[in-house]
């Protein structure tokens, strides 16, 4: 291996651990207060008039419990690509949500991190979850990579 190959790849470890590392603190600081308080959560989510009112409760405790496991996998190894790719999912699942509500003028808050963040749902906001959603699946990739196949491990072993 040359020299440049191994600080691209080690840069590249760098940029995917600060990756993985930033998003799951992105996701636990988002599941703590919905989790802590789901009735408004579930306020916030029938203002984006998208879901049926028999699904608001069960999405207002199921995603940020879904949020929260995507940050602990995240950070662990072997669940990183799979976790990754969960949460580039609902990150341009929530850039949907938000474009929409945006397109058809209705005036919200996110709900992104619970009751105590006032953000209003703007296009910029719908610009940063796709920013990260870009980030996510890169982790995902560049993860799937590098982990080895049952092939390789059996050819390490010898």
């Amino acid at each position: 291996m040359h020299l440049h190959e191994l600080n691209q790849s080690s840069t590249a470890r760098v940029l995917r651990l600060l990756c993985r590392v930033g998003l799951a603190g992105l996701f636990l600081w988002a599941a703590l207060p919905k989790l802590a308080e789901p009735g408004r959560f579930m306020e916030d989510l029938a203002n984006y008039r998208v879901l049926p009112e028999a699904l608001l409760a069960p999405v207002a405790v199921g995603l940020p419990m879904l949020e929260l496991l995507c940050a602990l996998a995240l950070l662990a190894g072997p669940y990183v690509a799979g976790s990754a790719a969960l949460t580039s999912a609902l990150l341009f699942g929530f850039a949907a949500a938000m474009a929409q509500a945006r397109a058809r003028g209705i005036d919200l808050e996110c709900g992104c991190f619970g009751a105590e963040s006032r953000a209003q749902v703007s296009w910029d906001l719908v610009l940063r979850n796709v920013v990260y959603a870009l980030g996510a699946l890169w982790v995902a990739v560049s993860s799937r990579s590098t982990q080895p196949t049952p092939t390789t491990a059996q050819a390490a072993k010898g």
